[in-house]
């Protein structure tokens, strides 16, 4: 889920509805209620030309164009646009006025660094076409009020139009009983699958740490909880990785590597060979977000029924749950700002949500926007909860995750680390880290 993730490409989602929904939002955003002609805005995202999404987006881009009179200069930048293009841009007169991007890319390219401007004014605009209703209202706060998405200020940064959580995936049409609730029922079926044969229990992509990282992430999660994890990430000695709970996550992990859980090649396999095989019905259970479903899609085998159930709980039910928030933010040196504002508070209204779910098979953070069937225990999950939490709590230390904690973690995953390896590893790895990063 860092910068180095592959990011889904199967999230689409459609345009808006046009509408004369323009005045409303002109004085709520902190601008004048006056004719909008003649203005525009920069507007750089993720998605790149012919993807669903920026066909979509595009459509968006004409009715609100229409419903405005703003210009929308667009540029399909590609998942590097925060990481890479922003920055240099920066250093220059060509800023955008909006980027959108995933809150983990976010954070460490443009909030640690201090050039993300605060969106507080979008949040108290009205809604297009809602009457009564501003952002803020329609956005949950165990979203909107995430640490994830506050600058150092107190002021949100991002305002998200898409919401990814974390399930353990499995074809409901084969697993007909409902899901176990505990690790050690969890561990019970997968060992019945095992003895069965016909299916492995589990299976990854090993190639992607990122997602082998999850069992290690909800583990500790159940047990420490999410503050616990983040205060290990950002122990500068590393020693905190010593913790008892930490090397019992390792050993279910060691376990599911030396035991014959995983689908055998798992560990030799590319993205998303894997995804494949448990679309195929070739593996039981897979960890991954939300989009996980429409990804598959187009090679899941006749009859398949992809749904989810929570990460079971070790020692106690779960108090949160991780979440990718994705959506738009503004570089403090954006110039359209009032046009960046109205852009981004049109794209929170029902329609665009129900639009953006039934099309891309995605979850809205509003709580009343459609919820696709094969998400719905994703949905469940992440209402059951009083608060989201991003990856490690929201560490944002560029270059962490790829250099400390995902090669560590996948190590462990593939079978090249024992549990005690793990932890005497990454306590190293760790340190040195820190060390090179300075006071």
């Amino acid at each position: 889920m860092s910068s180095s993730r592959s990011l889904p490409i199967r999230r689409t989602f459609a345009g808006l509805a046009a509408g004369a929904l323009a005045l409303g939002l002109v004085t709520a955003c902190g601008g004048d209620a006056q004719d909008a002609s003649g203005k525009e805005l920069v507007y750089w995202s993720m998605w790149k030309q012919g993807e669903p999404q920026q066909v979509a987006l595009q459509a968006a881009i004409t009715r609100f164009t229409r419903a405005t009179g703003i210009q929308v200069k667009v540029e399909w930048a590609g998942r590097d646009v925060v990481k890479q293009k922003l920055p240099a841009a920066l250093t220059t007169s060509k800023v955008p006025d909006v980027v959108d991007q995933s809150d983990d890319t976010i954070r460490p390219f443009m909030v640690t660094p201090g050039v993300a401007r605060g969106l507080a004014k979008v949040y108290e605009a009205d809604v297009p076409g809602e009457a009564g209703k501003k952002v803020k209202d329609v956005i949950p706060a165990k979203y909107s009020q995430s640490p994830a998405l506050r600058l150092p200020d107190g002021q949100p940064y991002m305002v998200p139009y898409s919401v990814a959580g974390i399930g353990l995936f499995y074809d409901a049409a084969t697993l007909t009983e409902a899901p176990p609730k505990d690790w050690t029922a969890f561990l019970a079926l997968l060992g019945t699958l095992k003895a069965g044969g016909r299916t492995a229990p589990l299976t990854a992509d090993g190639e992607q740490y990122w997602s082998d990282s999850y069992w290690m992430n909800y583990y500790l999660y159940r047990t420490i909880g999410a503050d616990g994890l983040k205060a290990i990430a950002e122990d500068r000695t590393g020693q905190s990785w010593k913790k008892p709970e930490v090397l019992a996550a390792a050993r279910q992990i060691e376990r599911f590597a030396k035991e014959g859980y995983l689908l055998k090649g798992y560990d030799a396999s590319k993205y998303p060979e894997q995804q494949k095989n448990w679309a195929q019905g070739r593996a039981a259970f897979m960890i991954m977000g939300s989009w996980l479903p429409s990804e598959v899609g187009s090679y899941a085998r006749a009859g398949f029924k992809p749904a989810s159930m929570p990460f079971p709980e070790v020692g106690g039910p779960a108090k949160g749950e991780e979440v990718v928030q994705f959506g738009f933010a503004m570089p403090a040196k954006a110039r359209n700002v009032e046009a960046g504002e109205r852009f981004i508070a049109y794209l929170t209204t029902k329609e665009f949500a129900d639009d953006l779910a039934r099309t891309a098979s995605v979850l809205s953070p509003r709580a009343d926007a459609f919820v696709p069937e094969a998400l719905a225990g994703v949905k469940r999950q992440l209402d059951s909860v009083p608060e989201t939490y991003p990856f490690a709590a929201g560490l944002s230390v560029p270059g962490w995750t790829d250099k400390v904690y995902y090669p560590t973690v996948g190590e462990l995953f593939n079978g090249r680390l024992t549990a005690q390896g793990f932890v005497d590893k990454i306590t190293a790895v760790q340190a040195g880290f820190w060390k090179n990063q300075g006071s």
